[in-house]
């Protein structure tokens, strides 16, 4: 290469350099600070979600691990190693392509929280570094059988004391506890002085007796005792400290408060009413603990930002999602330099999706205690612990968490689900997440009747917001979806009635018809992105459901749409991936397993199919199902055309078809979803697949799959 050529080569790599330095330190997740307060060891690192991607390491990964161990051995500790990213050859990571969003919820919610901090610092020796090809061959973390989000204990040697991996429920107190567990496991010798020294090297058992233990106890006392019964999850000993609290607080004598710390009876009673609302909403009772954390966060106290960050959150949880963006960007305002000040500024400042970059608003950041089994043994990863709960109180529980899930404006809008460089599609698939998530209410309706007032208020809300045509925005993609899931929506509602009480929803559902037959598109096959048979066959049932429920449904739309699925048939009784079929195409069974109920069925319901058919495509659905339950949390295409976002797509329209086949052979079947679904739930009982998608859509796709294959008796 000539010498001007390779000047001019190396002048664009540095430009490209510097500008990718730049957008760095411009990306609004780069401004945050959330995990700075922790000293990391770190490689250097910064992969940005939508921004630039600086994976190479400024100090050798080997050798950064290999001189924490030699720490943490000589200091009697564990290495704590972050892995928010994992590279290979051949998969480029692609497993995940949007792990900087879980990067930031674990920054946020978990590596934030006080406790967890408090632990990492004292008594862990905490990294933070991708893991490369060279460390994914030392320690065996391969794609597809470990996926990001993945937190590896090491001992002093380098070896692994425990890992867990797919972490999709954060929530600060889990994983401190789940710290001290894996401490306890590896038989690490803590030896702490005071109160404070042993709470934060997770001694919190013998912490509570060294406070228990003082004589002529004031309210800081009391308040401290409080804060290590909630970390030890003993709620009615807790709040009797409380009460003990606020009594010493209220006695005549002023030296019975906060002596010992010399802290103002004022400023100690807003922390003590900190530690009762969080109690309060830790233990299932939001409601009651707004007027204490509100009081709190006006109490200018040491914990009024925190106070106040907990009443917005709690504002979230019962539905106010405009009130709750207020008080995050008033402690964010009124705090700025403390931990729940930027805490709360990552649930205000948007991110390149056009949504909030925290994990508050997407349903992520959890706070309430967790089913016991949860807080026992070493997880592996973050799903339901424990024996397999019965089919009703499994739904109860998803239910419960859907209704908390639905926001003031009817909406269930907690996914993040978008295309780039735009979130032009967001509106679509929060009003087709809606329909799902009303629809799977509707269904659990007569089986929870103490909970029939407030599924009729969301359902009530819901439908208003299905009907506003300013939800939708016509002609981007995703629109095939809200049209799909409307139908099934108003279908089912037009179903529960009898004469004229139908006319509205069969006219609603005539509406959506007509819309959907124009995004038809010429081949007869519908695009969520592109044309193809899944979302052709998903749109296509859901006509067919609606005609069943008295809706006019025109036969050249029908009769097209079962063209374009025969056209993407190919002689192995596969669909390709997207539009027709062409010449040498070629599609595996496992690759298409997802995909071959839904179009199969739906083609049997024209007498375009047979019954053979069906069965066949069930029988490779079942077949494969370990390869689409593998991939079900990555937020890619993973494992050749899988993808974590087609799991629930997949599982709910496959049980849909089964309802299609004689009722003895449908037997065969009931039971393998319900194994599956009794297998996969997160720890606090709702349901996911891709992070993007949401636990909305996952918890209401669930729901309905298992309201098909359950009879609840």
């Amino acid at each position: 290469m000539p010498r001007f050529a390779l000047l001019l080569s190396f002048l664009s790599l540095v430009a490209t350099a510097a500008a990718q330095e730049a957008a760095t330190a411009t990306h609004p997740a780069a401004t945050l600070g959330l995990a700075d307060h922790i000293t990391w060891r770190s490689d250097g690192a910064e992969i940005y979600d939508k921004g630039p991607q600086r994976t190479k390491a400024k100090t050798p990964r080997q050798q950064l691990l290999d001189e924490a161990c030699a720490t943490a051995k000589q200091e009697g500790k564990l290495v704590m190693w972050y892995v928010y990213r994992i590279l290979e050859k051949g998969l480029g990571g692609r497993q995940m392509y949007r792990s900087p969003v879980l990067d930031l919820y674990m920054q946020q919610v978990v590596f934030g929280d006080p406790d967890v901090s408090e632990l990492l610092q004292t008594s862990f020796v905490p990294v933070r570094c991708i893991c490369d090809q060279e460390l994914s061959d030392r320690y065996a973390i391969k794609p597809l059988d470990h996926v990001e989000p993945v937190i590896v204990f090491l001992d002093g040697d380098g070896k692994i004391v425990h890992l867990v991996e797919r972490i999709r429920t954060f929530h600060g107190q889990w994983f401190a506890d789940l710290c001290v567990r894996v401490l306890e496991h590896a038989r690490i010798e803590r030896k702490a002085d005071g109160v404070d020294g042993q709470r934060k090297a997770g001694l919190w058992r013998q912490a509570l007796a060294t406070a228990s233990g003082v004589a002529d106890k004031d309210a800081d006392d009391w308040l401290q005792i409080a804060h290590l019964q909630r970390l030890l999850r003993l709620p009615e000993q807790a709040f009797d400290s409380i009460a003990k609290a606020e009594a010493a607080l209220a006695a005549a004598n002023p030296a019975n408060t906060g002596r010992r710390r010399g802290r103002r009876p004022d400023k100690l009673l807003g922390d003590v009413l900190c530690e009762k609302g969080l109690l309060l909403t830790v233990t299932g009772d939001p409601v009651g603990a707004q007027p204490w954390l509100e009081q709190a966060s006006r109490s200018g106290a040491a914990r009024a930002p925190e106070a106040g960050y907990w009443h917005a959150l709690n504002l979230l949880r019962l539905g106010d999602e405009a009130g709750a963006m207020r008080r995050f960007q008033v402690v964010a305002n009124q705090h700025p330099a403390t931990l729940w000040g930027k805490r709360a500024r990552a649930n205000t400042l948007l991110g390149p999706d056009d949504r909030p970059l925290g994990a508050a608003f997407t349903g992520f950041e959890s706070i309430a205690w967790l089913p016991d089994a949860a807080w026992q043994g070493l997880p592996r990863d973050t799903r339901w612990a424990g024996a397999a709960l019965a089919p009703k109180p499994m739904a109860r529980i998803a239910v419960t968490f859907l209704l908390a899930q639905q926001r003031d404006d009817g909406g269930f809008t907690d996914s993040r689900y978008a295309y780039w460089p735009s979130s032009e599609i967001t509106p679509n698939v929060w009003v087709a997440i809606t329909a799902i998530a009303a629809t799977a209410l509707l269904e659990y309706r007569p089986m929870f009747p103490e909970l029939q007032p407030r599924i009729d208020d969301a359902v009530a809300r819901a439908e208003r917001f299905l009907l506003d045509p300013k939800r939708l925005n016509r002609g981007a993609n995703e629109d095939c979806y809200s049209d799909a899931y409307r139908l099934m929506f108003f279908a089912r509602r037009a179903n529960a009635v009898d004469g004229a009480a139908k006319e509205p929803f069969v006219a609603h559902m005539n509406t959506i018809v007509a819309d959907a037959a124009k995004g038809q598109k010429a081949s007869g096959f519908w695009a969520h992105e592109y044309e193809n048979a899944f979302a052709t066959g998903a749109v296509l049932q859901e006509l067919l459901v609606a005609r069943q429920a008295g809706a006019t449904v025109p036969s050249e739309v029908t009769d097209r749409a079962a063209a374009a699925l025969l056209s993407a048939r190919l002689k192995n009784g596969t669909y390709v991936y997207g539009g027709s079929a062409g010449e040498g195409a070629q599609t595996g069974l496992k690759d298409a397993s997802g995909r071959m109920p839904v179009c199969e069925g739906t083609l049997l319901l024209l007498g375009r199919s047979d019954l053979d058919k069906v069965r066949f495509a069930l029988e490779n659905f079942w077949a494969h199902m370990h390869n689409l339950e593998r991939v079900r949390r990555n937020d890619f295409h993973s494992d050749g055309e899988l993808g974590g976002f087609f799991f629930w797509h997949s599982v709910f329209h496959a049980s849909e078809t089964v309802r299609l086949l004689p009722e003895a052979e449908q037997q065969a079947h009931w039971p393998k979803f319900l194994a599956l679904i009794a297998s996969i739930p997160e720890m606090d009982g709702s349901f996911l697949d891709s992070h993007e998608l949401g636990r909305s859509y996952g918890t209401a796709m669930a729901l309905l799959t298992l309201k098909n294959a359950a009879s609840f008796e």
